[in-house]
């Protein structure tokens, strides 16, 4: 069974809804747009660094190597060796990581408010400076490697990357932020460091801090550190909404007790018009699926659906079943009902409090509030975008959802990994 973030959890209890921290301000150095939002209810700090573009801005032969040199750019700096780095944020109890997505990767800085300023030499030490030694580009590179293949090795993992694949045709996101095993086995500690220096310019970055720690104190730490970039030149990569014309359907032979099934479809972006309304459809074909496929059928343990999150979007229907051509059947069906018959007023409150609820539990914290203030921005809505989330979702009819139904859920990709070879496509065109 696979988590998706997308999911909207149906069982969850009320909780008390957390105070949010005062509304985002941003200001821009250099070129290098900044983001604050200050939270004075706890001590703990979290800025994170955007890089631009993320899977959208490789080749090819590009791929994986973002995410390759921005895991070794926080292990050492010239200021911090390795050691003396790891030795300072244990004492300060600051973590520095990174991450990848096809939009956008980061280097993320977490402190408490008592050690920000030595956490942010550090932050900024090894985004501006990174050691790159080859030691780590060869630690690095074996553990990549291993993630790679144990990604095919995972049927659920394999199953995303194919899903990808099938959906993405001739598209930006194509070239996979992973990385394939020849590109990253091919990397050197020169182009991995050449490759950070050419992305570490104003114009590709996008600083996000929330915490308590005021705007006037982020502008003068931000000025001291980065104020001297190259603004360089970045152009957003153009990146399509995606349309396929049929169904398709793709199998894999594996031996395997079940059968993995995705299937994707076309879903908006978050600057989209009717962005919420599919997302509150996407919660409302989650539990219907759960309740047609598992509760009263009886057919899989992990039946699910939604939208994702890429800024050229997906939406998806999953399971894993022992009885695809039954399963599918029905959850098709709940599909057809999401397009032809309106939800109910009372399905949608229902649908909406869980939405919030969801929401609020899920970015109580200065990270992830860091991270969705990164998304909204990033994706062409605006950071500003993010404080109208609840307002937005409540605004949404019956007839907002059917019609984004009726315009996305058509013409699934799907893919499936296992051992039935007896689906007729024709069960699954919509």
């Amino acid at each position: 069974m696979k988590f998706r973030w997308s999911l909207f959890i149906a069982f969850l209890t009320c909780a008390t809804v957390p105070v949010f921290a005062a509304a985002p301000e941003s200001f821009v150095l250099n070129g290098l747009k900044v983001i604050v939002k200050q939270n004075t209810t706890t001590d703990i700090i979290s800025a994170v660094m955007c890089y631009r573009g993320g899977a959208a801005v490789l080749t090819s032969r590009e791929a994986g190597i973002e995410k390759f040199a921005l895991a070794v750019a926080v292990k050492a700096s010239e200021q911090y060796p390795k050691e003396k780095l790891n030795a300072t944020l244990e004492r300060m109890n600051t973590t520095i990581g990174s991450s990848v997505s096809a939009d956008y990767s980061t280097i993320d800085l977490q402190c408490v408010k008592q050690y920000f300023d030595t956490s942010w030499n550090v932050f900024a030490d090894v985004i501006l400076h990174p050691a790159v030694t080859k030691e780590d580009v060869e630690l690095e590179r074996q553990q990549l490697l291993s993630q790679l293949k144990q990604t095919h090795d995972n049927p659920d993992s394999y199953l995303d990357e194919l899903g990808r694949r099938a959906f993405y045709t001739d598209h930006p996101y194509q070239t996979d932020a992973n990385g394939e095993e020849a590109t990253v086995a091919s990397f050197t500690p020169e182009q991995l460091k050449a490759y950070l220096a050419k992305r570490t310019s104003s114009t590709q970055l996008l600083l996000i801090v929330v915490g308590n720690v005021t705007r006037d104190r982020v502008e003068k730490l931000v000025k001291a550190s980065f104020g001297s970039l190259p603004a360089g030149v970045f152009a957003a990569p153009v990146l399509p909404a995606v349309n396929h014309d049929e169904t398709s359907v793709k199998f894999v032979y594996r031996n395997l007790p079940t059968n993995y099934i995705e299937g994707y479809f076309s879903a908006p972006s978050l600057n989209a018009d009717d962005y919420y309304a599919m997302a509150a459809a996407g919660a409302v074909l989650q539990y219907r699926l759960f309740e047609e496929v598992r509760t009263k059928r009886s057919l899989s343990y992990a039946p699910a659906g939604g939208i994702g999150r890429n800024f050229s979007n997906y939406g998806f229907i999953y399971v894993t079943a022992l009885k695809p051509d039954t399963t599918l059947k029905v959850m098709m069906a709940e599909l057809k009902k999401m397009a032809r018959q309106k939800i109910s007023t009372e399905e949608l409150r229902n649908t909406v409090n869980t939405f919030i609820t969801t929401y609020y539990l899920r970015n109580e914290t200065n990270r992830s509030q860091a991270n969705i203030l990164a998304r909204y921005e990033l994706s062409g809505a605006g950071y500003q975008a993010a404080d109208k989330l609840i307002d937005d979702i409540k605004k949404v009819t019956p007839d907002d959802i059917q019609n984004a139904c009726k315009k996305y859920i058509k013409n699934l990709q799907f893919v499936i990994i296992g051992n039935s070879e007896s689906l007729e496509i024709k069960d699954l065109v919509f």
